[in-house]
């Protein structure tokens, strides 16, 4: 009894010194590696190793400069594949064994992390110094603005041969596995079921050891090879768990066969069948897991299949005077040679090369590749063509505009890799626990490992080694890695699909709580254009038709209970009147052309202050959206929760955007509502079974359920759960491509005139904004929500006086606010700016040129 007391209490003192060790190791403070000048001193780099983890995990930057981070990656495999810096919105691809520089612009101090694509290895750059003091971090577009133009759907080419040569390998791997590892399981499985089925010798140890042996070093090498470095980076993933366990089984065999009088009597049986099943079934995973990839990313990968790889060159200078259809006067070229300014044929039933403009001819074009829209389009001389479009009927000579990483489609591309890049907040919580995980399943299995040798039954060595092995096999932290950025992926490639380009996770995340949409009139709601066959006896504004699906698209938001507004410049007779068309709750007409930021502003802050009033937490469908197209309608888009740009509208207002529409159908924010709540839906499944498989299946891996059924998991269950956890998420992400995010853009309104019908039958509230200037406001009587001082909204704004008496415009709403050491500042080329609130400088943040234009 006293000999059992003294182990007890040894081999618990033993676990809590080794958990002491296991949580000082992981989580002190690692030393950064400072980065160095290069030649020309003005660009600050650092060199980062890619095996395992990253290698230094942390660097320290000066801020105020440019920076070039060269990965080497040296292993190939789907994990390490990307580099995201989440903060500034960068997804860089790292090709296997090869080098890669990622440049990035100077940056305010602050602490910028980055991760591997499948988020499980992490690392950290440290930007210090005073330089640039005060400003906020990049947001996502700026910092991706920066970055070298990169051709996305070259990119998506390269890193799909790269996935189907790991597929070959793993398979491979499979196949050796499974060969050399199925006589030892099915050997050893008749042996335990009925000793007299087999002979002596195919169950002796050595041949065992002979057979798993290159299953645990060979078949084992893409595991062990990530998973012990992982370690020493102090950034386990799941590599890690399974090399530590399959390592401990094998040591433990192997002693088994050289010396098995070291171990107790019952605890002498190796363990080689579990190291070579566990290895095989995790390399099964594997290779499941990364065939179910490809699906993840193959909505984007359609697109980019679509561009042809030739171009019909004309040989000639002009198409006049030319048979340009003659095969002799054009040349077939490789699409990269093609330049801006060439001249193309494209004939009958091909694909449009690269974007252009038509020279000569007409066609029927089916843009809905790029639209999401089915009806094709009639396009003729100077008209614009995008490339990878179908010409259904007719021939055309056009001229190249863009080409490369320049055209839509590749952009299209890019910003869906930039958009994946992002983190939606929903995964913050899921990173933070990732972050502890693998520490805290190596010190549940070390007191697993304690427990069972002070306290269980004989034999307990084998109890023991049984039950840790399986502890550390069956945790899956890949599997709370990839909830939620796999479900992203998807959405984003179905939405890209689909005409609705997100520029954002947090936007994906975020458009399911729209409350409230304020509509552009012109150009968004209506055609913007008057018909040639129009009276032109009458004002064109009165001709403006409204778009086709305006009002089926404004009439379903009503039937989800949301609220509706349009902004227009015109009188209120004639506002009104398209907001009767088309079933508008409330229109804000006479307004200024710089004056849309400041009424969704105003919107903002009559919703901040009910919910102050009301003294509740904030609705869950509250933020307010923004559709527009045009120029004067940036500031307003980025000033809202949520801005949609109509994709035929501006560059300026898309850059402003979260969402793009590309076929400008008003039907399309239907859509992004509707992806929005897919994709969360599947992200909480994702969550929801990552969660609860780890919760119950490492309770049970550690032998709870002993006690009562006398029954524990074998390190190969364990291994198979483990390997088919990250399956189940990437199946049920890939069950997003199956959903109808076009559903319920009518509600149950029947076609176009039943939605007219009844949008005609809505009164609208009519709001007349008659300030004179938006800038200089000093009396806010016309405010609607009847307050005197604007600086009581609700929003986070400063009262103190000002020290010297000065004040400043806030640029983004026009409001006065006071200049003293508390203020909200950002600064802009080498000037200051002050702002009302947290909510308008990260607005300001986003396009400054835009605002103070």
């Amino acid at each position: 009894m006293e000999f059992n007391l003294f182990s007890t209490a040894a081999a618990l003192i033993a676990a809590a010194a080794l958990t002491w060790l296991v949580l000082r190791f992981f989580f002190g403070e690692q030393k950064a590696a400072p980065g160095a000048m290069d030649a020309s001193g003005k660009r600050q780099t650092a060199t980062i190793t890619v095996k395992g983890g990253y290698s230094p995990a942390v660097v320290s930057m000066r801020a105020g400069t440019p920076i070039t981070l060269t990965f080497d990656r040296q292993e190939t495999g789907e994990c390490t594949s990307h580099v995201v810096f989440g903060d500034l919105g960068l997804d860089a691809m790292l090709p296997g064994n090869a080098v890669t520089d990622v440049e990035l612009p100077a940056l305010p101090a602050g602490e910028y992390p980055f991760a591997c694509g499948m988020n499980m290895v992490h690392g950290l750059l440290k930007v210090e110094g005073n330089a640039s003091a005060g400003t906020d971090k990049p947001h996502p577009l700026t910092a991706s603005a920066e970055a070298p133009m990169v051709d996305s759907a070259e990119a998506e080419r390269r890193e799909a041969a790269e996935r189907t040569k790991e597929i070959t390998s793993l398979t491979r791997l499979v196949v050796i596995g499974t060969v050399l590892t199925l006589p030892v399981f099915i050997v050893t499985m008749l042996h335990m079921a009925n000793p007299m089925l087999v002979p002596h010798w195919m169950v002796n140890p050595w041949l065992q050891a002979i057979l798993i042996t290159p299953v645990m070093f060979y078949c084992g090498h893409p595991i062990h090879a990530v998973g012990f470095p992982a370690l020493a980076h102090r950034s386990p993933d799941m590599n890690s768990l399974v090399s530590l366990g399959t390592s401990a089984a094998y040591l433990y065999s192997l002693v088994t066969c050289v010396a098995p009088q070291v171990f107790p009597e019952g605890s002498r049986e190796p363990y080689f069948e579990s190291v070579g099943v566990v290895i095989t079934l995790v390399l099964v995973g594997r290779l499941l897991e990364t065939k179910a990839r490809e699906g993840t990313g193959k909505a984007v990968q359609s697109l980019i299949k679509l561009r042809p790889r030739t171009a019909h060159k004309l040989n000639a200078a002009s198409p006049e005077n030319v048979e340009w259809l003659n095969p002799a006067n054009f040349t077939d070229m490789d699409i990269d040679t093609i330049a801006v300014g060439d001249l193309l044929v494209v004939k009958n039933g091909e694909r449009v090369p690269t974007d252009g403009i038509i020279v000569t001819g007409n066609a029927s074009i089916d843009e809905s590749m790029i639209t999401g829209e089915s009806k094709p389009v009639t396009k003729t001389t100077g008209a614009a063509v995008t490339g990878a479009t179908v010409l259904l009927k007719g021939d055309l000579v056009m001229q190249a505009t863009q080409v490369g990483a320049n055209t839509v489609l590749s952009q299209i591309a890019a910003m869906v890799a930039r958009a994946q890049a992002t983190k939606a907040p929903v995964q913050q919580l899921a990173d933070r626990i990732a972050r502890y995980f693998a520490p805290a399943v190596m010190v549940i299995a070390i007191w697993t490992f304690a427990i069972w040798i002070a306290l269980g039954p004989a034999p307990q060595l084998a109890h023991a080694l049984i039950t840790a092995v399986s502890v550390l096999i069956i945790a899956c932290p890949c599997a709370l890695g990839l909830a939620t950025p796999l479900s992203v992926t998807v959405s984003l490639g179905l939405g890209a699909t689909n005409g609705v380009l997100v520029t954002s996770a947090k936007a994906l995340e975020q458009a399911r709580r729209i409350g409230t949409v304020v509509f552009d009139k012109t150009g968004t709601i209506t055609r913007g254009v008057v018909d040639a066959t129009a009276d032109w006896n009458k004002p064109s504004y009165e001709q403006d038709t409204v778009k086709e699906g305006s009002p089926e698209a404004i009439a379903a938001l009503r039937a989800r209970g949301i609220r509706t507004v349009m902004l227009s410049g015109d009188k209120a007779e004639v506002a009104g009147r398209i907001a009767r068309e088309v079933g508008i709750d409330t229109v804000i007409c006479e307004v200024k052309p710089d004056g849309k930021a400041y009424w969704i502003a105003k919107l903002q802050r009559e919703r901040d202050e009910n919910t102050a009033t009301s003294g509740s937490s904030r609705a869950p469908h509250d933020l307010i959206a923004m559709v527009g197209d045009g120029i004067n309608d940036a500031p307003a888009l980025a000033q809202a929760d949520l801005g949609i740009a109509i994709g035929t509208g501006t560059d300026v207002a898309m850059q402003s955007a979260d969402v793009t529409l590309m076929s400008g159908d008003l039907r399309g924010v239907i859509r992004t509502i509707n992806l929005s709540n897919a994709t969360m839906r599947n992200i909480r499944e994702n969550l929801g079974w990552a969660f609860g498989y780890n919760i119950t299946g490492i309770p049970i891996a550690a032998g709870v359920l002993y006690p009562f059924t006398g029954w524990l998991l074998s390190p190969m269950i364990a291994g198979l759960a483990m390997a088919l956890s990250s399956v189940c998420l990437v199946l049920n992400a890939n069950r997003l491509h199956a959903a109808n995010i076009s559903g319920g853009t009518t509600t149950d309104i029947t076609g176009s005139a039943a939605a007219t019908t009844t949008a005609n039958t809505i009164e609208p509230t009519v709001i007349v904004d008659d300030r004179t200037s938006l800038n200089h406001v000093t009396d806010q009587s016309n405010n609607p929500t009847n307050k005197e001082n604007t600086m009581d909204m609700g929003m986070h704004m400063h009262h103190h006086a000002p020290a010297d008496g000065e004040t400043a415009t806030d640029p983004v709403c026009g409001m006065t606010v006071a200049v003293n050491d508390d203020a909200i500042t950002r600064e802009y080329e080498g000037k200051s700016y002050y702002f009302c609130g947290e909510h308008c400088a990260t607005n300001f943040a986003k396009a400054p040129q835009i605002f103070l234009s």
